[in-house]
């Protein structure tokens, strides 16, 4: 009975061995035919690797049918291919952008003039009063014991003519100079992106930046303002606080110190200023900016 009993269990001992070892084939197998787990797109890492997107775009292709067409909204995988080739960032670069001054053209007409050298700077010789002709301006009013005007960004408020006025911010610029360029640029809104960025950017593919800061770098007092007409022309209770010393240049250079800018402010020329002041007046501005790019 002893001898019986041992065969048995020698049995069942030789077939438990067998199905261990279909299991390790089973489970081998399995491992081999699994995806990675680093190739599926999940919640916690919804965009894989270029190389994992390569990966994903081939699977796709072979599984779909090549004949029936789809109206599925494109993934998150799929980008629209950047406006500018990259270029190498220099550690200096100075572009050479024409030089105008406003004194004894446009006394409060910063914003006109930078934007007459870009527009030189691209071949498109302007005179300035037509610059002026096509740049929306408009007087503060007063109404019922309240003084009224747009925002900078509607108007230029007042007129470039008059060294009593104000001035305007990039939408009213750039809505200008797309009357006025040659065929084949276009003026852009780049508000609210840091200098260093917009310098980094915009200089090494020899595009000057039409930056707002302060004259004289400056700082920037409220000391007067008005209430704001709506987008209809219709008064509102909103208060805005102008900026003095608001002032526009032109971005031509930069290097580990300074930036370079043309002033247009009483004929100065080219001017300098260490990068970190020229930050500073720019951000308390509201970081406003504007360029022109290939359309």
């Amino acid at each position: 009975m002893q001898s019986h009993r041992h065969i048995h269990y020698g049995r069942v001992g030789g077939a438990l061995a067998i199905l261990v070892l279909v299991g390790i084939l089973v489970f081998a197998v399995v491992k081999i035919v699994k995806p990675d787990d680093s190739q599926q797109v999940s919640l916690e890492n919804p965009l894989p690797s270029e190389t994992q997107s390569m990966t994903l775009a081939a699977t796709q292709a072979a599984t779909e049918p090549t004949t029936q067409a789809t109206t599925q909204a494109p993934t998150e995988l799929i980008t629209e291919p950047p406006t500018t080739e990259p270029v190498e960032i220099p550690e200096s670069i100075k572009l050479k952008v024409p030089y105008i001054s406003q004194k004894g053209l446009l006394p409060t007409g910063c914003e006109l003039v930078s934007a007459k050298m870009v527009l030189e700077y691209y071949g498109k010789k302007v005179d300035v009063n037509d610059i002026v002709e096509n740049t929306i301006s408009m007087y503060p009013k007063t109404e019922n014991g309240r003084t009224y005007a747009p925002h900078p960004s509607q108007a230029f408020i007042g007129s470039p003519w008059d060294e009593t006025s104000f001035g305007c911010f990039p939408p009213v610029i750039v809505n200008m100079m797309n009357k006025l360029l040659p065929e084949g640029k276009i003026a852009k809104d780049v508000s609210g992106t840091d200098l260093q960025t917009l310098a980094e950017t915009y200089l090494p593919r020899n595009m000057p930046v039409l930056v707002w800061a302060t004259i004289s770098m400056l700082e920037h007092q409220s000391t007067i303002g008005w209430y704001l007409y709506d987008e209809e022309g219709e008064p509102t209770d909103e208060w805005y606080g102008w900026q003095a010393n608001e002032h526009c240049l032109v971005l031509v250079g930069y290097d580990s110190k300074y930036y370079y800018l043309n002033d247009p402010y009483g004929g100065r020329g080219l001017v300098s200023y260490k990068r970190e002041l020229v930050e500073k007046r720019f951000n308390s501005m509201g970081q406003y900016a504007a360029v022109v790019v290939d359309e």
